[in-house]
């Protein structure tokens, strides 16, 4: 069995160490209660989210899945349906709908999201990534049953997979970020931390390429130049989400002073935005977040390409980077984006593929540096998940209402800074990260698999 360096990689969790024994019988046997134990777990974890649908609060939960419902029913054309949604998006509802109708819709929806959320468990439990799915597992209730009614899961978990087939998968993992960016446009960005001039990077980005390239030709087929890039025309009009991190000091002036002009109403774009003194300031604020943003996005790249790859878990780790930026930038802020960090970052918890290889080993005070800090952003992003949920939906009235509830304001005001807490230890666990291993060098065609050696990015 592979020995552990670190202890990090020994996280005191009985089920891991059970597979620590030394008879091979003894470990297919503790192989077996261990995978019943996580599934017990996983199952417990999912029917506790059940206790909100019984909240007053509980009627925002299945809104957005009402809302798909009626466009489904609308008999539109596709180019002409959810416009703020990528086509494949459409074509994804219309299968569902067509299989499940009217009456089976929301719940055929549900549980689509929750066997996806099953999926990306298992695959982490059996590559190896037992602590990161324990997290994952343990997670995805911290945000709630709204999980279950969001589109988000499907590029959540795409990106998961993406982050767990970095090295071992590289055409498969370029796939997925291909159609995760087909979902919700923003994972396109998240290849740039894996571009290199290895063979492995460029299967990554050669299959990405024609993936996308596959995919918004038969958007374009479909519907047509102007709904291919809807969703951005869409998202560049709205205003600011009275959720979003830029909203924070608006939020709480409002809340401050009800009689200060500021006022929260449902805009066309369906969404709760604020309105008052400053609020276009803070908005242009994001806007100027988000070019910075993609600018970080491109400047990782460049250091990518300099150190001719990055190792799988500052690649992983540069792409938590990203993720924060966005969606600490961006003028929306819904619950669901947070399973946007939550996916990839169960993949650092473990040891990663290529790391502790006898060809380039790290220092083991700086692996077990950068391990620590991946488990801090880990933790503060279940605290941020936690939040997120007393935001919305279980507080969200005291939110939106006048005048605003004292509770409601600082439960969002304590998520948004736990927000930018997460997000700067996911800095400095990708600085740290870097200084685990020198610079990959240029090499000859491998010899042994793809992932048998550090230097093949």
């Amino acid at each position: 069995m592979t020995q552990r360096d670190t202890s990090s990689d020994r996280v005191g969790f009985h089920i891991v160490r059970a597979l620590a024994t030394e008879s091979p019988r003894q470990r297919s046997r503790a192989a077996l209660f261990s995978g019943a134990g996580v599934i017990m777990l996983w199952v417990a974890g999912r029917m506790t989210m059940l206790h909100v649908f019984i909240k007053p609060s509980s009627n925002y939960i299945t809104g957005d899945v009402q809302y798909y419902l009626w466009w489904m029913q609308g008999g539109q054309p596709d180019p002409v349906v959810l416009p703020e949604y990528p086509l494949p998006v459409v074509w994804f509802l219309r299968a569902l709908h067509w299989s499940a109708g009217d009456s089976y819709f929301i719940p055929a929806f549900a549980t689509t999201m929750l066997l996806l959320d099953a999926l990306l468990a298992v695959a982490m439990w059996i590559h190896g990534h037992r602590a990161g799915a324990l997290w994952w597992i343990v997670l995805v209730p911290f945000l709630g049953p709204i999980m279950w009614n969001r589109f988000d899961m499907v590029p959540a978990v795409c990106m998961g997979l993406a982050a767990l087939w970095y090295r071992r998968h590289p055409a498969a993992c370029g796939v997925m970020i291909a159609v995760g960016a087909a979902v919700k446009l923003w994972p396109a960005l998240l290849v740039l931390p894996m571009i290199s001039r290895h063979k492995a990077a460029i299967r990554r980005l050669i299959a990405f390429g024609a993936t996308g390239v596959a995919l918004a030709l038969a958007s374009l087929l479909d519907g047509g130049w102007g709904r291919l890039v809807s969703p951005l025309t869409w998202q560049s009009g709205r205003g600011l989400q009275v959720e979003s991190v830029p909203a924070t000091v608006p939020v709480y002036q409002h809340f401050k002073n009800p009689d200060g002009g500021y006022k929260v109403e449902m805009s066309k774009y369906n969404a709760f935005e604020i309105f008052g003194p400053g609020a276009s300031t803070w908005q242009s604020l994001s806007t100027i977040l988000m070019a910075l943003t993609v600018a970080l996005a491109i400047g990782v790249a460049l250091l990518s390409w300099r150190r001719n790859g990055l190792d799988h878990r500052s690649a992983v780790l540069a792409d938590l980077v990203i993720i924060g930026a966005l969606i600490i930038a961006n003028k929306t802020l819904s619950p669901q984006y947070f399973v946007w960090w939550a996916a990839p970052a169960a993949m650092v918890l473990d040891r990663v593929s290529g790391e502790n290889t006898s060809e380039n080993p790290p220092d083991p005070n700086t692996l077990s540096w950068a391990q620590t800090w991946c488990w801090t952003a880990a933790m503060f992003l279940l605290i941020t998940a936690f939040l997120t949920q007393q935001v919305y939906p279980l507080n969200y009235a005291g939110i939106i209402g006048l005048p605003p509830s004292r509770i409601s304001t600082n439960l969002l005001v304590s998520r948004n800074i736990m927000t930018i807490v997460t997000f700067v230890a996911c800095v400095v666990a990708f600085f740290a990260s870097l200084r685990m291993h020198r610079p990959a060098q240029p090499t000859s065609a491998p010899t042994k698999p793809v992932h048998a050696t550090l230097d093949e990015r």
